[in-house]
C-alpha cells in the first residue's frame, strides 16, 4: 500500500516537513482521512484518542491554504483550553518543519482577549485555532471574518457536546461559505451529535477507526471492589504499589480532588490537581511542572482532564464512577496510548455493580481483582452474586405456584401448610435483608468515619 504521506496531491514542502517530526509511518486513521480531506470531501471521523487524529485533518487542511491569500482559511475548534493551544501548537510545528509561509493564531478563553484582538488586526490569520466560545465572539463582533474559509474542523466533537458548546457551533456554520469543507473528529458519536451534524454534512464520508467503547488491549483494565474499606487508603496503596511513571487519578467533583490531593500529601506524595476551580496561572504551571516531571501524580476531574494530553501515563484510577459511564471510556483512554502499556483501576462497592454492567454492555470488559499483601491478584467474577439472585427468582416462582394452588379447593388442612411455608419463607427472606442492611450500614459509618479523618 502507498504511503499517504508521499500522495503527489501533498505539497512537497509538507513531505519534507512531516519527515523532520518523524512522521513516515501514518496510522490507520491518517491512511482513511487524508485522502478523503484531499478530496474535499465531508467526513465524519470515529477514532480512539491517540489515534493520530490530529495530523489526519492537519495535513489537508495546511496543504490546501494558499499562503498569497491574506484571509482566514481554515478553522480548528477543540473544547477546551488546553486542548485548542496543543492543536496550535502542533500545527505550528508542522508549519514550521514544512518552512510554509503560514499565519495561524490561536483564540482561546481565558487568556488576554486584547492581545488576540491585536494579533489578528495585525495580521490576518489565514489558519485559526480556536474555542467555540472565542470564537463565536470574535465572529459575533465581526472580529473575524469567515468569508474565504475553506475548511471547518470540529476536534473533540463529543465533549463539544457535553461542554454545551454545539450552540456556538452552530452560529458559526451558519455563517461560513456554502462549498466548505465540513469534518468532525470524535472518540464517539451520540445520537444529539449525529443530528447536529446532519444538518451540515449530506451524506458525509463515515470513517470509524477502531471501536471507541472497546479498551486498547495495551490496556490492563482491573475492578476492585473494596468493600468496607476506605477508599482513600485502597487509592494510597495503589499510587504506591508500583511507583507508576505517572499516574492520573479522576474524580467527579473538584472538593473531592481538593480532597484528595490534600490527604495524599500528607502521605508524602507530591500531587498536582487539574479542575475547573483553579486559576488559569495555576492550571498551566500545574501542566508544564507535570510535563517536566516534577509530578508523578496527578488528580483530576473529567472536563478538565479530557482537554489535556499527557503523556507517559502508566496507570488511571477511576477513584468513582462518573454519572455518564462514556467518560469511564476516555479516563482509561489515557493510559495504554501509542502502543505503550497502560494499568487502569476502578474501585467500587456493591450498590455500584449495576453501572459496572452498564459499561461492561459498552464493550468494557475488566479483570475483577482483590489486594493482597501489597499485589492485585484475581478473584472470582461478580457476576456470580447475579446468578445467587437468579436463584432466589426461582425461589418465587415456586412460592407464586403455591399460592395459586392455595386458591383451589383441596383437603383440610392443604391450605394452612402452604400459607405457614410461604410465611417461614418470607420471615427467612426479611431476616436476610435485615442482615443486609445492617452491614450496608456499617460499612457507611466506617466510610463517613474514614472521610471524616
Amino acid at each position: 500500500m502507498n504511503n499517504i504521506f508521499k500522495d503527489t496531491k501533498i505539497k512537497p514542502e509538507l513531505q519534507v516537513g512531516l519527515e523532520k517530526i518523524n512522521f513516515t509511518k501514518p496510522t490507520k486513521v491518517q491512511e482513511a482521512v487524508i485522502p478523503v480531506l484531499l478530496a474535499h470531501k465531508n467526513a465524519v471521523v470515529q477514532a480512539v484518542t491517540g489515534s493520530g487524529k490530529t495530523h489526519a485533518f492537519l495535513v489537508p487542511v495546511l496543504n490546501a491554504i494558499d499562503p498569497e491569500v491574506a484571509y482566514t482559511q481554515a478553522i480548528i475548534t477543540a473544547p477546551s483550553r488546553e486542548l485548542s493551544e496543543q492543536l496550535y501548537q502542533v500545527a505550528r510545528e508542522l508549519r514550521d518543519a514544512a518552512s510554509l509561509p503560514i499565519s495561524i493564531a490561536h483564540l482561546a478563553g481565558g487568556t488576554d482577549r486584547e492581545r488576540q484582538l491585536k494579533k489578528i488586526a495585525n495580521n490576518r490569520p489565514q489558519l485559526v485555532v480556536a474555542t467555540p466560545g472565542r470564537l463565536h465572539d470574535f465572529v459575533q463582533k465581526k472580529l473575524l471574518f469567515l468569508d474565504y474559509v475553506k475548511d471547518f474542523i470540529i476536534d473533540e466533537a463529543d465533549m463539544t457536546l457535553d461542554m454545551g458548546f454545539l450552540t456556538d457551533i452552530d452560529f458559526i456554520a451558519q455563517r461560513m461559505p456554502q462549498e466548505i469543507l465540513f469534518a468532525a473528529f470524535s472518540a464517539t458519536i451520540p445520537v444529539q451529535l449525529q443530528n447536529f451534524l446532519r444538518k451540515y454534512m449530506a451524506k458525509p464520508e463515515q470513517i470509524v477507526i477502531d471501536n471507541p467503547a472497546v479498551i486498547s488491549p495495551t490496556v490492563k483494565n482491573d475492578l476492585i471492589d473494596i468493600g468496607a474499606k476506605s477508599r482513600k487508603k485502597i487509592l494510597y496503596q495503589l499510587l504506591t504499589m508500583g511507583q507508576p511513571y505517572l499516574a492520573l487519578v479522576f474524580a467527579n467533583t473538584k472538593q473531592t480532588v481538593d480532597k484528595l490531593t490534600e490527604y495524599l500529601q500528607e502521605q508524602g506524595l507530591k500531587v498536582a490537581k487539574i479542575h475547573g476551580g483553579i486559576t488559569e496561572r495555576e492550571r498551566k504551571r500545574a501542566l508544564r511542572e507535570v510535563e517536566a516531571g516534577q509530578f508523578q501524580y496527578v488528580v483530576a476531574t473529567d472536563l478538565a482532564a479530557r482537554g489535556l494530553d499527557i503523556d507517559g501515563v502508566s496507570l488511571v484510577i477511576n477513584y468513582e464512577i462518573p454519572r455518564d459511564l462514556d467518560f469511564v471510556i476516555h479516563r482509561i483512554g489515557r493510559t495504554g496510548r501509542n502502543g505503550l502499556s497502560g494499568h487502569a483501576v476502578t474501585l467500587i462497592r456493591e450498590e455500584e455493580m449495576k453501572r459496572i454492567a452498564g459499561l461492561e454492555k459498552l464493550g468494557v470488559h475488566f479483570d475483577f481483582v482483590e489486594m493482597k499483601n501489597g499485589e492485585l491478584v484475581p478473584r472470582k467474577h461478580y457476576h456470580r452474586r447475579d446468578r445467587r439472585q437468579a436463584t432466589n427468582h426461582q425461589v418465587d416462582n415456586h412460592l407464586n405456584g403455591l399460592v395459586k394452588k392455595a386458591k383451589k379447593k383441596r383437603k383440610p388442612g392443604y391450605k394452612k401448610k402452604i400459607k405457614q411455608a410461604i410465611q417461614k419463607d418470607k420471615a427467612q427472606k426479611r431476616k436476610i435483608e435485615q442482615r443486609h442492611e445492617l452491614r450496608k450500614a456499617k460499612r457507611q459509618r466506617k466510610k463517613r468515619r474514614d472521610d471524616a479523618r
